[in-house]
Parts: structure tokens; sequence; C-alpha cells
């Protein structure tokens, strides 16, 4: 069976996997920039291109990055929505599907910043000098898919989804409904 993992958003990333043999498929990117289209264009074709994957890589269960509330409302309403659409395309299309907390994922694949716990125990966490500009966590998942599958990226949305997907074939239990 192949999963689908999703980190959605204008810019996104995808991996799929084989879920039996937890092995890493394919992973690629996606991106809808404000130049070129609305945010409401931009929903429509990430619609559109989620969609597309599913059917032509024969999907069985899509993982969909869950959203959460940082320092941006209008980015988390924006988030929202297009959540809300890929949830509503599962729905309709009846696809098995699961949102994964960020947290969860960046956990388990220790792509997190550390806890000031952390921090007074000098246990230590890779920082990019060269890219000062991605939070900590990014920099992580991009270290985790570079160490773990030999995948050497700059698009943290593809670590990101690839993350997602690990995270999901090493501990989530899809159920087959006869």
């Amino acid at each position: 069976m192949r999963i689908l993992a999703v980190d959605q958003a204008r810019n996104g990333g995808w991996a799929i996997y084989d879920y039996e043999k937890q092995k890493l498929v394919d992973y690629g990117s996606f991106s809808f920039p404000n130049g070129k289209y609305t945010f409401s264009e931009a929903v429509c074709e990430i619609e559109k291109y989620i969609s597309q994957l599913i059917t032509k890589r024969k999907i069985s269960v899509v993982f969909l990055e869950d959203i959460n509330l940082r320092a941006n409302v209008s980015v988390f309403k924006n988030l929202a929505q297009l959540q809300g659409v890929l949830i509503n395309l599962c729905e309709k299309k009846h696809y098995l599907y699961q949102l994964i907390s960020p947290s969860v994922w960046q956990n388990y694949c220790n792509a997190r910043g550390r806890t000031s716990k952390e921090i007074k125990a000098k246990i230590t966490a890779t920082i990019s000098n060269d890219n000062k500009a991605k939070k900590q966590s990014k920099i992580l998942s991009l270290q985790y898919v570079k160490n773990k599958y030999d995948i050497d990226t700059d698009n943290d949305n593809i670590s990101d989804a690839i993350c997602i997907g690990d995270y999901a074939v090493h501990n989530i239990n899809i159920q087959h409904k006869e």
C-alpha cells in the first residue's frame, strides 16, 4: 500500500512511501506563488495537484500536516482554509486520511528546536550558519533527511513531507477494511 505525506502550503512538499516496506518511494514539491496566483487560485491548484498525485500514484492513505497558530493569524487562517479543502477532497473521494501534528513528527525525527531544559543540559542541535532565516526545526528536518535517506535538498517542504511520511510508516497502524 502506498501512502502520501503532504506538507501543504502555497509552496509545499510531498513524499510517497511503501507502507508495508516502510520505504520512501518518491518525493517532490509544488509551488503556486503570490505573484502568479491569488490565494483562492492557489488553493484550487493545490487541490487539483494533490488529487492527481493520489490517482496517478495509486495512493491508499493521505497524511496531512496539521496546522497550529504561531504569530501570524492571517497565515493560520489561510492554512486552515487549505487544510479544509484537502480534507474535503479526501472526504468527497473517500480517501483515507489523517492529520499529523508538527510537534509529533518533529519529536520523532528529532527535528524540533531545543527546549530550555535541553539548553541548560548543553544538548546541542545543528544550526546552519548559511541559512539563519530558517527555523531550527526546518534545518533539523533537512539534516534528518540527509542522514536517513542521503537526500541532499535545501527544500524544507520536501524534507518536512519526508519526515511526516517517515513518522507515519513507523508509528501509525493502518487497518485494512475488507
